[in-house]
């Protein structure tokens, strides 16, 4: 018996001596042999084990990278508390798991991770392993009480030269069981440039069902700049975005994705690649009511965009928003696009309960001009009612300061299916300034605008891409330079501007546009320069009807006085029409008028002889002669006599050769112009 428990105690002694060595035992193979058993060099400082609690503890451990040299992954300590009775009964139980201060480095250069090493690895040490009898119960597997305190985790993407570092790191689970039951989790960490991540999660292992409640606080965008440029020509994006999102779903049907919750992003801007603002707001709220991204559907609610600001240039070839995404490139696929019948594209369901702009800014410069055009937009406001997919219709309402000066009221509608072509604006103008288009007006018209205000009513309809402008403008007191340059049209901005003014200054003008958007070669800025070009010109080669309004009398009263050929007497009719011409010398001062007296004399003396009944010519000619003088004669002593001899309107007799005396019955034309400007021909050009 003496030796029988000597025998035993030595064999206890023994094995309690290998169980306390064991864990220096494991530890040092693990860091000899840890490239052939895990792909990867290791050290670990300490490694114990508690055999009464079943808790292994590691302290120090790191693996290395594949040159040996540099740490992957690194760990302070780790905790691991199993339960070895329950592999009995087919489970896995792990009771609690501690990691604390966990290092990871994770490097990215294409597609290339410095990990594929060690999933290579694993995966060619997995084809050796016998494949499990699938008739045999599988595992249950729980895991309780699972912490990661104070995570680091850093990414390096080689390709885009960027490095993000997860700092913080937290991780709680405080049960799950694959294959029954539910679990929760808890985890949070911090990105070092920037923003906060909060994510608690619940999931049912057995139904597939997960809830996710996803927090982002203050997430600084910019470190993102690198990956967008690989779709926008941009050198700087800024901004914090914070939310909280509920992501709801089923993991058996990965469709099944239901996104609900609120998004905001502060602080938004965009640079072009000259270091140029182009694009930004104070802030932008944009509450998600359900996206189901799966299946298209896009259901966003009151969209509030705070104090954007948009810096637009505009050039000969293109734009800076074009440039900046990429739309003006005419590259384009030479295969067609081919959607497969059991790929089909699900059609795009989306829905904005509203969008609701405030304190806006647009500034506009046109590079087109010789000197650019700059104009600035400011206290813009947009409200617009529910916008659908399936919508006929949507309505809106815009307000905005233009130059600091003038105010926009426009009502807007249009079709969300396809708005470009099917769209209608109201809008009113008021205390626009004529001087800020001075160098447009310099540029087609050759004439500096010096002041003026305008008040403009405008709609605009496009229906099906047919576009129907109506412009009605006021202009108060209007005021043009003198002709400079080579303008690009030819146009008589100066005369015309000076017919149309009334006896208090102001012009009034209707210019409707018309045009058809289907043709590819459309120009809307060419269509509308040549639609106010031509009312110029009309205004200018036919100005009866503008200056009639002046005095209130029919455009026929002062367009000419007529006669017949035997007809010499300045009768009521004609006395009327010359005090017309007399009473709109007066209200229009610096208004040259002439009459310029036409007849086919051939044809008069025609008239005579059969009239008188005469044959000798030299008397024919004679009689001819007086009543071309009597006429001319009557008219001169009515205009002196009635004006006092104070009237500038004079009379002017053309050469015989004249074509327009051919055929002419006996006229005075009523020619106007503008004093101190040479009469013109202008061509209308035809639509």
């Amino acid at each position: 018996m003496k030796r029988l428990v000597i025998v035993c105690f030595s064999i206890l002694m023994v094995v309690i001596l290998f169980l306390a060595i064991s864990p220096s035992i494991v530890r040092n193979q693990l860091e000899k042999h840890g490239r052939e058993w895990v792909g990867r060099k290791l050290k670990i400082n300490d490694l114990s084990v508690n055999y009464f609690t079943s808790t292994i503890t590691l302290t120090g451990a790191t693996m290395f990278e594949a040159n040996d040299k540099d740490k992957f992954v690194s760990l302070d300590s780790l905790i691991l508390d199993v339960d070895p009775l329950e592999y009995f009964s087919s489970s896995i139980v792990v009771e609690q798991l501690y990691i604390k201060n966990l290092w990871v480095n994770i490097s990215q250069k294409d597609s290339i991770f410095n990990f594929d090493d060690l999933i290579a690895f694993h995966n060619t040490e997995n084809d050796t392993v016998t494949k499990p009898d699938s008739d045999k119960e599988a595992y249950l597997f729980s895991l309780s009480d699972l912490k990661l305190n104070g995570g680091t985790l850093i990414y390096n993407d080689q390709t885009h030269d960027v490095t993000q570092t997860l700092n913080n790191l937290s991780f709680y689970l405080p049960h799950v069981e694959w294959g029954r039951g539910s679990s929760k989790m808890d985890a949070s960490f911090k990105l070092t440039e920037g923003g906060q991540f909060g994510i608690a999660s619940e999931f049912d292992s057995e139904k597939g069902d997960y809830l996710v409640h996803l927090t982002i606080d203050n997430l600084d965008i910019s470190s993102f700049t690198p990956y967008t440029k690989e779709h926008l020509n941009i050198s700087e994006m800024e901004g914090l975005a914070s939310g909280k999102v509920d992501i709801s779903g089923n993991m058996n049907n990965l469709k099944i994705i239901d996104i609900i919750g609120n998004s905001s992003l502060e602080g938004f801007a965009l640079t072009d690649a000259t270091g140029q603002k182009f694009l930004a707001a104070q802030n932008i709220v944009c509450p998600i009511e359900k996206v189901m991204p799966m299946q298209s559907v896009y259901q966003l609610g009151d969209i509030i965009i705070q104090e954007p600001t948009i810096d637009f240039q505009l050039f000969k070839d293109s734009n800076n928003f074009y440039r900046s995404f990429g739309l003006d490139t005419t590259e384009s696929s030479s295969e067609p696009d081919v959607t497969s019948e059991n790929h089909k594209k699900t059609p795009v369901k989306f829905s904005v309960k509203s969008i609701h702009l405030e304190e806006g800014k647009l500034n506009f410069t046109d590079h087109t001009t010789a000197t650019p055009f700059v104009y600035n937009f400011s206290k813009v406001k947009m409200d617009f009612n529910e916008i659908k997919n399936d919508s006929d219709w949507v309505n809106g309402k815009a307000s905005m300061v233009l130059n600091d000066r003038g105010q926009l009221a426009a009502d807007i509608g249009f079709n969300p299916s396809d708005a470009a072509m099917n769209m209608k604006v109201n809008y009113v103008i008021s205390d626009f300034q004529l001087s800020d288009l001075n160098i447009y007006s310099m540029e087609y018209t050759g004439y500096p605008i010096l002041y003026g205000d305008m008040y403009y009513k405008g709609i605009i309809d496009i229906n099906q891409g047919k576009l129907n402008l109506e412009n009605k403008l006021i202009v108060h007191h209007a005021e043009v330079g003198n002709k400079k340059g080579s303008p690009f049209y030819n146009l008589p901005l100066k005369v015309a501007l000076f017919i149309l003014k009334d006896k208090d200054g102001v012009i009034n003008m209707d210019i409707p546009v018309r045009g058809d958007l289907n043709d590819p070669e459309i120009d809307i800025r060419k269509i509308i320069w040549r639609t106010f070009g031509n009312f110029l010109v009309k205004t200018v080669t036919s100005p009866f009807r503008a200056l009639s309004n002046l005095i209130n009398v029919d455009p026929s009263d002062i367009k000419e006085i007529n006669y017949t050929y035997m007809d010499t007497t300045l009768v009521n009719r004609k006395e009327h029409q010359l005090d017309l011409l007399r009473k709109l010398e007066k209200n229009k001062p610096g208004l040259d008028i002439e009459l310029v007296y036409f007849n086919d004399k051939n044809k008069q003396k025609e008239e005579i002889a059969k009239a008188l009944k005469l044959v000798d010519t030299t008397e024919i000619n004679a009689v001819s002669k007086a009543f071309d003088s009597t006429r001319v004669a009557s008219v001169k002593t009515y205009l002196a006599r009635e004006s006092n001899d104070s009237t500038k309107i004079k009379i002017t007799i053309p050469s015989p050769t004249n074509l327009k005396n051919t055929g002419a019955q006996p006229v005075f034309e009523i020619k106007y112009k503008m004093q101190g400007e040479e009469q013109q021909d202008f061509q209308i050009e035809e639509e």
